[in-house]
């Protein structure tokens, strides 16, 4: 945060018609909101983390999916600023590596703190993922309510879906086994 990002917002305001002289409560509104847009936005210009990994276990290919359900995320809309937020739910079938669950975690919040929009950020942490693991199938559902679809335009709550599949999870009948788990547990939280 700097004082010129903290002016520029307090003139911002005012020209909205909020001044701090009518509402004493503005008074430190634009340092709060800067302060908030940098957490918020924490993931412009960062190298994304460095996963956690470890070799699967005896040195098995193609083996069982692991399954990392309901991992919260928080994010801007690029299009609006406003918030958009829910769950990522992550499958993957381990080839040479696996990850430590704490990483994937670490991802979906480094894609997530920055300017978005949900069908990118899905996009960007199966890239990463299949990129810093090589799995042999990665599947991803991310489910998020948009203020921006509930605060202006449409006006309607509804949670959008968002799914990747990468390699043997691409499509076919695990893939369905695995987004049949998915429904599960987000019914059993």
């Amino acid at each position: 945060m700097t004082d010129t990002q903290v002016e520029q917002l307090r003139s911002y305001l005012r020209s909205l018609g909020l001044d701090e002289q009518a509402d004493p409560e503005l008074v430190d509104t634009p340092r709060r909101v800067t302060d908030l847009y940098g957490e918020l936005f924490s993931g412009v210009g960062v190298d994304p983390p460095v996963p956690s990994t470890f070799p699967t276990p005896g040195g098995q290919k193609e083996a069982d999916p692991v399954i990392i359900a309901a991992i919260p995320f928080q994010s801007m809309c690029v299009h609006h600023l406003l918030p958009f937020f829910g769950k990522v739910d992550v499958a993957y079938i381990p080839a040479e590596k696996m990850v430590g669950f704490g990483s994937i975690g670490r991802i979906v919040d480094h894609f997530s703190r920055r300017p978005q929009v949900q069908e990118r950020l899905i996009v960007q942490i199966a890239d990463y993922l299949e990129e810093s693991l090589a799995p042999a199938g990665l599947l991803i559902r991310l489910r998020a309510r948009q203020l921006c679809m509930e605060m202006r335009g449409a006006r309607k709550t509804g949670e959008l879906i968002s799914l990747a599949g990468r390699g043997s999870l691409a499509d076919g009948p695990r893939r369905q086994e695995l987004l049949e788990q998915f429904q599960h547990a987000e019914q059993s939280l």
